[in-house]
């Protein structure tokens, strides 16, 4: 998740300053001088040239999911281990059976009782560990809450339509067999195959499935074309024609120097429109929004934006309705994108999870 989410917000900020820069060449003012003559100002391509390049205030690599999580278990002395950092072999973009096998290996590992926190891909990788451990049902994994994992599989994985799409399966799953086994029909295949011990496991243990659902208001398509047009909007364009044809009566005989006059004055106006609209308007996007409405507009499937609902339902297991969101809203922000969830929701919701899980297994015969 975190890789996508640096990977789509550089697209965007290449996409960003890619329409802003072709805006900008749009711009040319015409002069109309005495005696019906004009002349043309090709100032364009100068502010093109000096456009400032507008950076999001992304810092790579620190969108990790859990760390709120983490964070706030350090905080509050909660006793926790990421199997990322405890596990080598563990790798979220490798296939289900690779992550099973380091998830079990570390269970096995450790001889403390423990509640199992998943998330997506993760959630497929815990089943298939656990459904090869009956041994350790109710001994050493007390309960387990699977968040927004695709059971029955994701449609997005079944066929690759887009270069975003290809970040996105990246974000639940990776490349290659871990991508084979998020497919809806390889899926339906496990799921028939181990039905029975899967009903075994959610009858000795506890096992919250845990989705949420969202409509996209918007969509990322055309964003950066939006937003380009709306910073050099008619206003803009009026501000500038007066800024170039002050500098043209002071030197009407220099148009290098009222072109480059002007280029400055302009690059401070489109600075300041920048610096005001950015944040407002970057706030307004989902990060699944594109897939979020092909999900929902396209195959009727309500979704948090990879996974549908649907897919996330256990046999055995309680199914729990999270908050609206989409698929990132219980493991990381990712601002300057729009956040469903604040960092204190996403504790708490968490933490509610694990304490309920916990409180069914200690009611368990």
């Amino acid at each position: 998740m975190s890789e996508f989410y640096d990977e789509l917000s550089r697209n965007l900020e290449n996409e960003i300053n890619a329409e802003l820069k072709n805006s900008a060449l749009a711009l040319n003012v015409h002069i109309d001088l005495p005696f019906d003559k004009s002349i043309d100002i090709p100032i364009g391509n100068a502010i093109a040239d000096a456009l400032p390049h507008v950076d999001l205030p992304i810092e790579p690599g620190t969108f990790i999911s859990f760390h709120t999580q983490m964070s706030y278990f350090d905080a509050q002395g909660i006793a926790y281990q990421n199997l990322s950092a405890a596990s080598k072999a563990f790798d979220t973009s490798e296939s289900v059976k690779h992550n099973a096998a380091a998830i079990l290996g570390f269970l096995r590992s450790t001889d403390k009782k423990i509640v199992i926190v998943s998330h997506s891909k993760g959630g497929l990788d815990t089943l298939d560990a656990l459904l090869d451990a009956p041994d350790l049902w109710g001994r050493k994994v007390l309960g387990w809450v699977a968040l927004q994992a695709p059971f029955h599989g994701s449609p997005l994985a079944d066929s690759a339509r887009s270069e975003l799409n290809d970040l996105l399966l990246g974000a639940v799953g990776g490349n290659g067999q871990s991508v084979e086994d998020l497919k809806t029909v390889t899926r339906a295949a496990y799921m028939r195959a181990r039905k029975d011990r899967i009903e075994k496991l959610t009858g000795r243990i506890p096992v919250i499935s845990a989705y949420s659902t969202y409509e996209a208001s918007g969509t990322v398509g055309g964003f950066a074309t939006t937003f380009a047009s709306g910073v050099f909007n008619s206003g803009l364009a009026s501000q500038i024609t007066q800024i170039v044809i002050a500098n043209y009566r002071d030197t009407p005989g220099d148009i290098p120097r009222v072109v480059s006059a002007s280029t400055s004055s302009a690059i401070d106006l489109v600075r300041q429109r920048v610096a005001a609209a950015l944040s407002a308007a970057l706030a307004t996007i989902g990060l699944m929004d594109l897939t979020n409405g092909y999900l929902s507009g396209v195959l009727d499937l309500p979704n948090d934006g990879l996974v549908p609902k649907g897919s996330t339902v256990l046999s055995g297991a309680v199914h729990a309705e999270l908050p609206l969101g989409d698929h990132a809203s219980p493991i990381m922000d990712v601002d300057p994108l729009k956040n469903y969830w604040t960092a204190a929701q996403r504790n708490t919701v968490t933490w509610e999870l694990i304490t309920e899980v916990r409180n069914l297994a200690q009611n368990s015969p």
